[in-house]
């Protein structure tokens, strides 16, 4: 059974409007964070990373997918300079802790900062399948050498790493969609293991290549109502990237569910608080840090 079988009437005008609307837009053109359009990108994003007082040469959230890709395609730059403007166009800046704690550990601590480049390069070698190149990263992060650095952001360095192997980018808005699908036809679709609203910390590099089987599965199913499509633009298709109507389905499908946890509001509110005392003794200290590593990431992309 397929979806084109299986999900309802309105269900396939949802995707099919979602399609229609990435035919007259430029979805390549922006970053993943605001894939809305240019009318949705933020320019504080930018500012935010300009303020950073000790990172000024990490890359701000301007680079398009296809600058991202004609990046990896080119021989001069090193693995770790793609892997900053990978992270950079999938907007995590947006949470500026991040990559101050990840440049800092990979400045810090060599061995880290080899086994990066280690697995950057096998992964990039085409050497691995899906399932292994993701539990490559898993054992990075087990390892603490990628700090901030989650499944929904590693999933974007399999993607632009590994053209052409349908390692499709795995992140809230993916999984949800996919969840949505596989309540629908769970035969076709897998289940995406969630922790609240985000795909669990401890997914495996299995579960990971059943859901790019999902995606490949989707561009198949919606051949009668769109025509032929490729798994990427499947990928994209899902993700709902103007955040119509399909997207609200499964958002609405997740918000249903009575089997994952909750986030707490006492939680968020002590998060909160901390975040604005780290921020402030993060200023009071940015004339020091600015002069002690100021174009940190720069030097250390420049590391083969």
């Amino acid at each position: 059974m397929r979806i084109s079988e299986v999900i309802d009437k309105q269900d396939q005008k949802l995707l099919k409007l979602e399609w229609d609307i990435l035919q007259t837009s430029d979805p390549e053109g922006v970053p993943r964070m605001a894939a809305k359009g240019p009318a949705r990108y933020n320019p504080q994003n930018t500012a935010r990373v300009s303020k950073m007082p000790n990172f000024e040469k990490y890359p701000t959230v301007t680079s398009t997918k296809p600058e991202i890709k004609a990046m990896v395609a080119d021989p001069k730059n090193s693995l770790l300079k793609l892997f900053f403007y990978i992270l950079a166009w999938g907007g995590i800046v947006n949470r500026a802790r991040n990559p101050q704690m990840l440049v800092k550990r990979l400045k810090d601590d060599k061995p880290a900062r080899v086994a990066l480049i280690k697995t950057l390069k096998e992964v990039r070698s085409g050497g691995l399948t899906n399932e292994q190149a993701f539990d490559k990263f898993q054992e990075l992060r087990s390892n603490k050498t990628l700090q901030g650095v989650g499944v929904s952001y590693f999933t974007k360095v399999l993607y632009f790493l590994r053209p052409g192997k349908n390692s499709f980018i795995l992140d809230q808005f993916t999984a949800k969609a996919m969840n949505y699908l596989h309540s629908k036809d769970p035969n076709n679709y897998p289940e995406v293991r969630m922790d609240n609203d985000m795909p669990a910390n401890n997914l495996t590099g299995k579960e990971y290549q059943a859901y790019n089987n999902g995606v490949a599965q989707v561009a198949k199913d919606v051949k009668k109502t769109i025509g032929n499509i490729s798994p990427e633009e499947a990928e994209f298709l899902v993700f709902g990237a103007h955040g119509k109507e399909f997207r609200k389905a499964a958002s609405d499908y997740h918000s249903s569910r009575t089997d994952l946890k909750k986030p707490s509001d006492n939680k968020f509110k002590y998060i909160y608080k901390a975040q604005q005392k780290q921020q402030a003794q993060q200023q009071a200290q940015a004339t020091q840090q600015r002069q002690q590593s100021a174009g940190s990431a720069e030097q250390l992309w420049n590391e083969q």
